[in-house]
C-alpha cells in the first residue's frame, strides 16, 4: 500500500511540476521582452544594408558606368575594373560605408587628397574601413578600383560582385558599382 501512495504522490508532483515549469519559462519570455523594452540596445551592424546618410543639396555624382566586364579568367587569376566618378555639382560629395559583396572581392577609392583604405565586405573590415568617410570637392574626380579574386571563394561559371557605397548626392544616395567574370576550371566547390 506504501508503494501505491508514493506512485501517486509521485505523479501528482510531476502534474503540479510541469504546468509550473511552463509558467516559469512564460513568466522568463515576458520578463525579457520588458528588458528589452525598458532598456535602450545598441545597434546591431548591418553588413549588407547602407544607412541613409543626410543629403547635400548641391552635391551632384556623374558616374561613367555602373558595370564593367572582367571577361574570362581562371581561378588563380586576379582582375580589377576602374570607375571614374566626378562631382558635378556646386557642393562637396562625401563618400562613406563602403563595402563589398564578397570576401573575395575589394575596392579601393582613389581621391584628390589621398587614398582610402582597401574595403572588403564590412564583416571583415578594420574599424578605419568601416569608419573612413572621403570628400570629393566640386569638379573634383574619383577613381573606385574593385578588384575581384577568384581563388578566394571559388566559383566556377559566371560571377557578379560589386561594391557599394553611400553618398551624399541627393540622386545617388547609395552608388552600387559591379563587375562581371566567368570563371573557368579550377573550382574546388
Amino acid at each position: 500500500m506504501q508503494k501505491a501512495n508514493a506512485t501517486s504522490a509521485g505523479s501528482a508532483a510531476k502534474g503540479f511540476l510541469i504546468p509550473l515549469v511552463v509558467i516559469a519559462v512564460m513568466a522568463g519570455g515576458v520578463a525579457m521582452a520588458v528588458y528589452r523594452a525598458a532598456v535602450p540596445q545598441p545597434p546591431q551592424a548591418s553588413y549588407s544594408e547602407i544607412a541613409p546618410v543626410e543629403a547635400t543639396v548641391g552635391a551632384s555624382l556623374a558616374i561613367d558606368r555602373e558595370e564593367a566586364e572582367l571577361g574570362e579568367m581562371t581561378v588563380e587569376e586576379v582582375a580589377s575594373a576602374t570607375f571614374r566618378l566626378k562631382n558635378t555639382g556646386t557642393q562637396p560629395v562625401e563618400f562613406s560605408q563602403v563595402r563589398t559583396s564578397c570576401m573575395c572581392t575589394f575596392a579601393k577609392i582613389a581621391l584628390p587628397d589621398g587614398n582610402s583604405p582597401e574595403f572588403n565586405m564590412a564583416m571583415h573590415n578594420d574599424a578605419t574601413a568601416n569608419t573612413w568617410k572621403g570628400v570629393l570637392a566640386p569638379g573634383e574626380e574619383a577613381l573606385v578600383t574593385v578588384t575581384y579574386k577568384p581563388s578566394l571563394m571559388p566559383v566556377e561559371g559566371s560571377v557578379a560582385r560589386n561594391v557599394k557605397f553611400a553618398t551624399t548626392d541627393p540622386q545617388n544616395p547609395v552608388v552600387e558599382l559591379g563587375v562581371h567574370a566567368t570563371v573557368k576550371g579550377g573550382a574546388t566547390g
